[in-house]
């Protein structure tokens, strides 16, 4: 699991660890990846989980690079990549298992995960809440990924990405050459562009619907948050996310287009949500030089990213 180890973090790191150790299934190692390993942290993980959990400290914090550690130092067979704001059901990890006991050539198998705090314009009813949801067909979420999303039963279904609430084989995600540690914080979009080599590597993601997490950060207020002390921060959100779709382009297409054209829209929305006039600004910035980036890099589709060996 990933934290930043910071004081504000501590309280949804014990939640998760707590709902580790209720699980059915408990798991055979917990690696706490963080930025630091000051005493609270290690306290806290010592606490709620004793010997069983590790803390690896990576320094400067990218998530990238962080998680890329504590998955080389993971033994088992099977890594779950957790962000710690997250608190699982009880079954979670015996129905990500047997999930995974179904077919050798599932990769990845991503949970459902709940956002207990729905925020923002498309959570909302009203003529508001229906423009935002209609301009929201522009990105690749709603456009081009649910079309590739095939139903397996009532509860499992194959899907092109997933988010930080899954598990992947630790074979798949060495084939795959791991995350993209070439990007710098503020970081959005890393594990789209995992997912998409995994798949590339010729291993399927399945969600289980009866894998559940929920998710407890308050994202929407969170982000005007931190735009109102530094507006350049969506400038990074966007260039990193625009950049993994453009280098994934065989994969993506020209969707990545219209995905742009949102971003660009939603940075005016922040900016006027936040009241700071340059986030619009910052935002189309790190839009472009995303598209410049992604389009220019040599990895350009995830078969030409590098791979690890065990």
């Amino acid at each position: 699991m990933l934290t930043t180890g910071t004081h504000e973090r501590l309280g949804y790191l014990r939640l998760l660890l707590r709902s580790l150790s209720r699980q059915t299934m408990r798991p055979s190692e917990i690696i706490v990846a963080s930025e630091v390993s000051d005493r609270e942290l290690l306290e806290t993980v010592k606490r709620e989980c004793g010997d069983t959990c590790m803390v690896l400290a990576t320094g400067l914090w990218n998530k990238c690079r962080t998680a890329n550690r504590a998955i080389l130092e993971s033994r088992g067979d099977i890594v779950f990549l957790l962000e710690d704001d997250l608190v699982l059901r009880e079954d979670f990890i015996e129905e990500v298992v047997k999930t995974f006991d179904r077919d050798g050539s599932i990769g990845c198998v991503y949970s459902r995960c709940v956002w207990v705090f729905r925020e923002g314009a498309r959570s909302r009813g009203g003529p508001l809440g229906l423009a935002t949801r209609l301009l929201s067909k522009l990105s690749v979420h709603e456009s081009l990924l649910p079309r590739q999303v095939r139903t397996i039963d009532r509860h499992l279904a194959e899907i092109p990405v997933f988010t930080m609430s899954v598990a992947c084989r630790r074979e798949a995600l060495l084939r795959a050459g791991l995350y993209d540690e070439s990007v710098e914080e503020p970081i959005q979009g890393e594990d789209f562009d995992l997912a998409m080599r995994v798949r590339a590597a010729g291993y399927r993601i399945v969600a289980n619907g009866k894998a559940v997490s929920y998710h407890f950060t308050r994202q929407v207020s969170k982000r005007v948050e931190r735009l109102r002390r530094d507006p350049r921060h969506i400038e990074g959100v966007y260039r990193s996310e625009v950049y993994f779709l453009a280098k994934n382009r065989g994969l993506v297409g020209l969707y990545v287009v219209p995905h742009a054209i949102y971003r660009a829209i939603e940075a005016v929305a922040w900016a006027a949500r936040s009241g700071r006039p340059s986030t619009a600004l910052y935002g189309v910035r790190g839009i472009m030089v995303g598209l410049v980036k992604g389009c220019v890099s040599r990895g350009a589709g995830p078969w030409r990213s590098r791979s690890y060996t065990s």
